[in-house]
Protein backbone atom coordinates (compact mmCIF):
# COMPACT_ATOMS: atom_id res chain seq x y z
CA UNK A 1 0.00 0.00 0.00
CA UNK A 2 1.48 3.63 -0.64
CA UNK A 3 0.62 6.79 0.80
CA UNK A 4 1.46 9.93 -0.60
CA UNK A 5 2.75 7.42 -3.77
CA UNK A 6 1.54 5.70 -6.74
CA UNK A 7 4.27 2.82 -7.04
CA UNK A 8 4.75 1.77 -3.11
CA UNK A 9 7.85 -0.71 -3.72
CA UNK A 10 7.19 -2.05 0.35
CA UNK A 11 4.06 -3.88 1.49
CA UNK A 12 3.56 -0.36 3.27
CA UNK A 13 5.35 2.54 1.00
CA UNK A 14 5.00 5.65 3.16
CA UNK A 15 6.48 9.18 0.67
CA UNK A 16 6.59 11.49 4.09
CA UNK A 17 6.82 11.62 7.46
CA UNK A 18 6.44 9.53 9.75
CA UNK A 19 5.41 10.07 13.21
CA UNK A 20 4.99 7.20 15.77
CA UNK A 21 3.29 8.36 19.22
CA UNK A 22 3.49 5.33 21.18
CA UNK A 23 6.26 2.59 21.35
CA UNK A 24 5.92 -0.73 23.38
CA UNK A 25 8.77 -1.50 25.49
CA UNK A 26 10.86 -4.20 23.89
CA UNK A 27 11.80 -6.64 26.71
CA UNK A 28 14.36 -9.93 26.12
CA UNK A 29 18.09 -10.08 24.75
CA UNK A 30 17.23 -9.58 21.50
CA UNK A 31 16.17 -5.91 22.47
CA UNK A 32 19.26 -5.41 23.49
CA UNK A 33 21.50 -6.73 20.20
CA UNK A 34 19.46 -4.81 17.73
CA UNK A 35 18.15 -1.34 16.37
CA UNK A 36 16.29 -0.01 13.36
CA UNK A 37 18.33 2.29 11.28
CA UNK A 38 17.33 3.63 7.86
CA UNK A 39 19.38 3.00 4.69
CA UNK A 40 20.31 5.74 1.95
CA UNK A 41 16.93 4.30 -0.31
CA UNK A 42 14.62 5.15 2.88
CA UNK A 43 14.35 1.17 3.92
CA UNK A 44 14.36 0.30 7.93
CA UNK A 45 16.36 -2.50 8.41
CA UNK A 46 17.97 -4.14 11.82
CA UNK A 47 21.21 -4.04 13.01
CA UNK A 48 23.75 -5.61 15.59
CA UNK A 49 24.93 -3.86 18.27
CA UNK A 50 28.30 -5.15 16.94
CA UNK A 51 27.85 -3.21 13.71
CA UNK A 52 27.26 -0.08 15.18
CA UNK A 53 29.96 -0.29 17.37
CA UNK A 54 32.75 -1.65 16.06
CA UNK A 55 34.78 -1.03 12.78
CA UNK A 56 34.09 -4.02 10.13
CA UNK A 57 37.34 -5.85 9.37
CA UNK A 58 39.40 -3.47 10.81
CA UNK A 59 42.89 -5.12 9.80
CA UNK A 60 46.18 -5.49 12.67
CA UNK A 61 48.90 -8.20 12.28
CA UNK A 62 51.98 -8.81 13.66
CA UNK A 63 54.95 -11.10 13.01
CA UNK A 64 58.38 -12.79 13.34
CA UNK A 65 61.01 -14.31 11.91
CA UNK A 66 64.28 -16.42 12.28
CA UNK A 67 66.60 -17.27 9.45
CA UNK A 68 69.64 -17.02 8.15
CA UNK A 69 69.11 -16.49 4.29
CA UNK A 70 66.80 -13.67 2.93
CA UNK A 71 65.41 -16.11 -0.03
CA UNK A 72 63.52 -13.95 -2.44
CA UNK A 73 65.37 -11.49 -4.37
CA UNK A 74 62.97 -8.02 -5.48
CA UNK A 75 63.66 -7.90 -9.26
CA UNK A 76 62.69 -4.26 -9.15
CA UNK A 77 64.91 -3.17 -6.39
CA UNK A 78 69.31 -3.75 -6.54
CA UNK A 79 70.80 -5.71 -3.60
CA UNK A 80 66.85 -5.66 -2.04
CA UNK A 81 65.78 -9.11 -0.60
CA UNK A 82 62.55 -9.86 0.84
CA UNK A 83 62.40 -10.53 4.73
CA UNK A 84 60.86 -14.25 5.03
CA UNK A 85 58.59 -14.46 8.41
CA UNK A 86 57.39 -17.76 9.54
CA UNK A 87 55.39 -16.83 12.76
CA UNK A 88 51.80 -15.21 13.04
CA UNK A 89 51.44 -13.55 16.34
CA UNK A 90 48.09 -11.53 15.54
CA UNK A 91 46.01 -12.20 12.19
CA UNK A 92 42.69 -12.34 13.15
CA UNK A 93 41.27 -11.21 9.37
CA UNK A 94 43.54 -13.43 7.79
CA UNK A 95 45.32 -10.21 6.05
CA UNK A 96 48.77 -11.88 6.25
CA UNK A 97 50.38 -14.68 3.78
CA UNK A 98 52.54 -16.76 5.50
CA UNK A 99 53.54 -18.27 2.67
CA UNK A 100 54.86 -15.47 0.33
CA UNK A 101 54.78 -12.53 3.07
CA UNK A 102 52.60 -10.23 2.14
CA UNK A 103 50.22 -8.34 3.64
CA UNK A 104 46.71 -7.43 1.81
CA UNK A 105 44.90 -4.36 2.45
CA UNK A 106 41.27 -5.37 3.14
CA UNK A 107 39.47 -2.35 2.89
CA UNK A 108 40.53 1.24 2.06
CA UNK A 109 42.06 2.98 5.03
CA UNK A 110 45.20 4.49 6.48
CA UNK A 111 47.55 2.18 7.69
CA UNK A 112 50.80 2.27 10.34
CA UNK A 113 53.74 0.08 8.99
CA UNK A 114 56.70 -0.98 11.33
CA UNK A 115 59.62 -3.57 10.51
CA UNK A 116 62.75 -4.15 12.21
CA UNK A 117 65.44 -6.61 11.70
CA UNK A 118 68.45 -7.50 13.50
CA UNK A 119 71.56 -9.28 12.63
CA UNK A 120 73.76 -11.18 15.24
CA UNK A 121 76.52 -11.00 12.81
CA UNK A 122 76.58 -9.06 9.46
CA UNK A 123 78.58 -9.34 6.54
CA UNK A 124 82.06 -7.32 7.31
CA UNK A 125 81.78 -4.51 4.89
CA UNK A 126 79.19 -2.76 2.85
CA UNK A 127 75.36 -1.23 3.48
CA UNK A 128 73.05 -3.24 5.76
CA UNK A 129 69.21 -1.81 5.45
CA UNK A 130 65.42 -2.49 5.87
CA UNK A 131 62.45 -1.31 3.68
CA UNK A 132 59.47 -1.19 3.21
CA UNK A 133 57.40 -1.98 -0.14
CA UNK A 134 54.10 -1.09 -1.38
CA UNK A 135 52.67 -2.63 -4.48
CA UNK A 136 49.61 -0.97 -6.30
CA UNK A 137 48.19 -2.77 -9.24
CA UNK A 138 50.65 -4.38 -11.63
CA UNK A 139 53.12 -1.47 -11.28
CA UNK A 140 56.37 -1.74 -9.76
CA UNK A 141 56.63 -1.97 -5.73
CA UNK A 142 57.49 1.31 -4.62
CA UNK A 143 60.26 1.51 -1.41
CA UNK A 144 58.29 3.92 0.62
CA UNK A 145 60.56 4.12 3.95
CA UNK A 146 63.74 2.57 5.13
CA UNK A 147 66.77 2.77 7.35
CA UNK A 148 70.18 1.54 5.81
CA UNK A 149 73.63 2.77 6.62
CA UNK A 150 77.67 1.08 6.24
CA UNK A 151 78.91 -1.25 8.28
CA UNK A 152 81.55 0.09 10.09
CA UNK A 153 84.22 -1.01 12.51
CA UNK A 154 87.29 0.16 15.04
CA UNK A 155 90.02 -1.63 15.53
CA UNK A 156 88.23 -4.26 14.05
CA UNK A 157 85.25 -4.41 16.57
CA UNK A 158 82.00 -3.35 14.84
CA UNK A 159 80.69 -0.24 16.20
CA UNK A 160 77.34 0.39 13.62
CA UNK A 161 74.24 -1.01 15.59
CA UNK A 162 73.43 -4.51 14.37
CA UNK A 163 69.69 -3.32 14.21
CA UNK A 164 67.60 -2.06 11.18
CA UNK A 165 64.13 -0.66 11.89
CA UNK A 166 62.06 1.97 10.01
CA UNK A 167 58.04 2.76 9.87
CA UNK A 168 55.48 4.71 7.94
CA UNK A 169 52.20 5.75 7.78
CA UNK A 170 50.48 5.10 4.42
CA UNK A 171 47.46 5.25 2.58
CA UNK A 172 46.12 1.99 1.03
CA UNK A 173 43.38 0.50 -0.94
CA UNK A 174 41.35 -2.50 -0.90
CA UNK A 175 43.53 -5.16 -2.62
CA UNK A 176 47.14 -2.67 -2.34
CA UNK A 177 49.87 -5.01 -0.92
CA UNK A 178 52.77 -4.37 1.63
CA UNK A 179 55.89 -6.30 2.16
CA UNK A 180 59.04 -5.84 3.06
CA UNK A 181 63.10 -6.44 2.44
CA UNK A 182 66.56 -6.38 3.36
CA UNK A 183 69.26 -4.62 2.13
CA UNK A 184 73.24 -5.25 1.78
CA UNK A 185 76.00 -4.56 -0.81
CA UNK A 186 76.44 -7.29 -2.00
CA UNK A 187 76.47 -9.35 -5.02
CA UNK A 188 74.41 -12.44 -2.96
CA UNK A 189 71.54 -11.78 -0.18
CA UNK A 190 72.22 -14.78 1.83
CA UNK A 191 74.96 -13.95 3.76
CA UNK A 192 73.41 -12.19 6.15
CA UNK A 193 73.59 -14.85 9.16
CA UNK A 194 71.92 -15.15 13.21
CA UNK A 195 68.89 -12.30 11.71
CA UNK A 196 65.41 -11.96 13.46
CA UNK A 197 62.82 -9.96 12.16
CA UNK A 198 59.69 -8.47 13.90
CA UNK A 199 57.24 -6.53 11.63
CA UNK A 200 53.23 -4.94 12.59
CA UNK A 201 50.69 -3.56 10.53
CA UNK A 202 47.90 -1.66 12.15
CA UNK A 203 45.06 0.03 10.28
CA UNK A 204 44.40 3.22 12.14
CA UNK A 205 41.49 4.58 9.99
Amino acid sequence: MGINTTDPQATLDINGNLRVRVTEKCIGPSCTDSILVRNAQGYVQTISKAQLTAPAHKSFVSGTGNSSVILVAISSATNWGKILFDKELIDENNDFDIVNNIFTAPLDGIYEVYVQYKVSSAISAGELGIGIFVQKGVVAPELIAEESYTNLSLLGIPVSPATRRTQAIVALKTGDQVFFGAKASISSLDLLSGSSSLFSIHQIK
